[in-house]
């Protein structure tokens, strides 16, 4: 979901100054923020006298982060981030770099250690559950076209091998621009999901989002609705295959992709069930609200920065949707970080920094189509869908909170009776992975991309059909 999240903020925005003679190479630690851990890897090189660097989030999937004014001599090292108004001060003392990370005021240690290639490699990302051929099913490379927008959308059709009819799935991927393999981090969940429902005898279409990989368009320019047409041009697709049991076409989404899942089902397309897989379900103002106080207090924050920010992004999302222009909602903005501020007490004479720093980072993430989607309902379509609806959340789910929006389905569907099938699973977090906290700092961490018993209990659903 399409969140603000501080930990990433922090890792974006950390730089090293300077260097003695011999820092060339990489160099890897941990930063330790608000209870969390992040694993960092900088690199540096001297470049006509010059040392530049980059910086590696593994866990979080930044890689070579530009550095900027990266000193070194005999003992100091200290550099800048090329963003985000951080700097690193250190000494370099026998083959270790101690120092401190500094941003918006505050200090932490983070201390360096040189690793060799081998390492680093060595060190890498764990993916096991990724696909490895040979595989026993057929794998196609798809196009097919939305005509409306005259976009061409091109993907991986894989199917069981023999004739017959097989049901078919097409996956729909969350928030943000996402290849067909629904890529994060390393993980590949919709590679991993395809392998194992074809394996099991069912066709499944995955495609690159538009403006993503293959596929042409603008992502940037589109909303929810756009996407979800994107997917009614992939079921055409299924219904024009002859292999594809026409009586059992359905629709696997994930996060937003969740919602576009109850977009379809209350518009027929001919479909025979649903799978919404961490789907919003309550108004998106609420589901945002309570992702923010998950978000913060997993970080480590004290119970008032929790109030806080919970209060203030509550009161930000609410102006938005009372708000009939741009300009309208962005004037609202400042009262709202003063109001947090003081609640926070902070004290006046650093509100004017923090203001404008607040001020840039909401207006640059409030974009069209968050706007759209902030604005928007799932319990309007949920009311609607008359088909069988497979629906599972994790308990460690902080982003879709599992009792906010499982209970809410459990009502909506209380006439209709027979048609939702609900789990709730222990211990995953919003992807699906078996989790500690829950925190996105783990999803990099974690080696499994996607939890097997899911995967299991969605075949069992599609199979009953």
């Amino acid at each position: 979901m399409k969140s603000l999240l501080y930990v990433l903020g922090l890792l974006v925005l950390i730089n090293f100054n300077s260097f003695s003679q011999d820092i060339a190479g990489s160099w890897k630690g941990e930063l330790r923020v608000m209870g969390q851990t992040i694993p960092l890897v900088t690199h540096f090189e001297e470049v006509d006298g010059e040392w530049t660097g980059k910086m590696d989030s593994p866990n979080q999937g930044a890689m070579g982060i530009p550095m900027k004014k990266v000193l070194a001599n005999q003992l100091m090292v200290s550099f800048e981030m090329s963003m985000g108004n951080a700097s690193y001060e250190g000494v370099l003392e026998g083959g270790v770099i101690k120092g401190s990370f500094s941003q918006g005021g505050m200090k932490f240690p983070l201390d360096f250690i040189r690793v060799s290639k081998e390492e680093l490699k060595e060190s890498g990302l764990k993916r096991p559950q990724t696909p490895v051929g040979p595989f026993d099913y057929d794998i196609l490379e798809v196009d097919f076209e939305n005509s409306s927008d005259d976009i061409e959308l091109r993907g991986t059709l894989t199917k069981p091998k023999g004739e017959g009819k097989f049901p078919a799935v097409v996956l729909v991927t969350g928030s943000g621009p996402h290849n067909r393999d629904h890529e994060i981090l390393g993980h590949k969940p919709f590679w991993v999901m395809a392998d194992y429902l074809t394996k099991n005898g069912v066709i499944v279409l995955r495609y690159d989002e538009r403006g993503v990989g293959e596929s042409t368009g603008d992502y940037s320019a589109a909303n929810i609705e756009d996407l979800k047409n994107d997917v009614v041009s992939g079921i055409g697709f299924l219904k024009n295959h002859p292999a594809v049991d026409l009586g059992k076409i359905g629709v696997i989404g994930h996060s937003e992709g969740g919602l576009i899942s109850w977009i379809l089902g209350s518009e027929g397309h001919d479909l025979a069930f649903l799978i919404s897989l961490a789907g919003p379900v309550v108004p998106i103002k609420d589901l945002m609200t309570k992702q923010t106080e998950e978000l913060v207090r997993v970080a480590g924050a004290s119970k008032v920065m929790v109030k806080a920010e919970t209060n203030k992004n509550r009161k930000i999302y609410q102006a938005v949707i009372d708000s009939n222009s741009d300009e309208e909602w962005k004037a609202a903005l400042k009262p709202i970080f003063e109001a947090s501020l003081k609640e926070m007490n902070v004290p006046e004479g650093q509100w004017s920094n923090a203001i404008n720093n607040a001020q840039k980072t909401y207006e640059s993430q409030l974009t069209p189509s968050l706007i759209y989607f902030l604005k928007m309902n799932p319990e309007n379509y949920i009311k609607e869908i008359d088909i069988p609806v497979f629906a599972g959340f994790g308990t460690k789910d902080l982003q879709v909170v599992a009792s906010q929006n499982g209970n809410r389905l459990i009502e909506l569907f209380e006439n209709k009776p027979g048609l939702l099938s609900l789990k709730v699973y222990d211990d995953l977090n919003h992807l699906f992975q078996t989790a500690k906290t829950g925190s996105t700092n783990e999803y990099g961490s974690i080696e499994e991309s996607f939890n097997e018993k899911v995967l299991a209990d969605i075949l069992k659903f599609i199979k009953e059909q």
